[in-house]
């Protein structure tokens, strides 16, 4: 049996067959909800932020959670990488808003990385993060630097709503 026609066939059939129709897809649109007597809340307020810690994948998850909810987030793997990043930023005329930062790291814990730039920016708010937060207040143990304690894993909502109040 010979099957060469209809192979032939089967090819002309494919070239013969029209281009399907090109379908129209709806444009996203925007939907304004009406709360009733609700005033719209304000834009958020977009904070710069100076993250240090010195695991790389809290690094990259706490920025992204952080330029999800609008802010400018620049990490810093350890201590001493951040402060001389906090440097930079004051020597460029460009100051973070904020400084988050992990208490135990091992090139130059959360205390230290505090006091160092509270005596470059003394307003510059520092929220410290540690696995031993709810134990501890800010001003005591933590040291009169750090502005706020906040346990770990942090709520990434609380710590947004924190770091708002916080710049003003």
């Amino acid at each position: 049996m010979n099957t060469a026609p209809i192979s032939v066939y089967l090819a002309l059939l494919r070239d013969t067959q029209p281009e399907p129709p090109e379908v129209s897809r709806p444009v996203p649109q925007t939907i304004h909800q009406t709360g009733g007597d609700k005033a719209p809340s304000p834009p958020k307020r977009s904070l710069r932020i100076l993250y240090i810690d010195d695991d790389e994948q809290i690094l990259e998850i706490m920025k992204d959670c952080l330029t999800n909810l609008g802010h400018q987030v620049r990490v810093a793997s350890g201590g001493k990488y951040g402060v001389e990043l906090f440097r930079i930023a004051m020597l460029k005329s460009e100051p973070y808003e904020m400084v988050v930062t992990d208490l135990g790291m091992p090139d130059m814990d959360g205390y230290l990385v505090a006091r160092m730039i509270k005596a470059e920016s003394p307003s510059t708010p520092i929220i410290m993060l540690t696995g031993e937060g709810k134990n501890m207040k800010p001003g005591g143990a933590a040291g009169s630097a750090v502005d706020a304690v906040v346990g770990k894993p942090p709520c990434i909502q609380e710590l947004d709503d924190l770091l708002l109040r916080m710049a003003g």
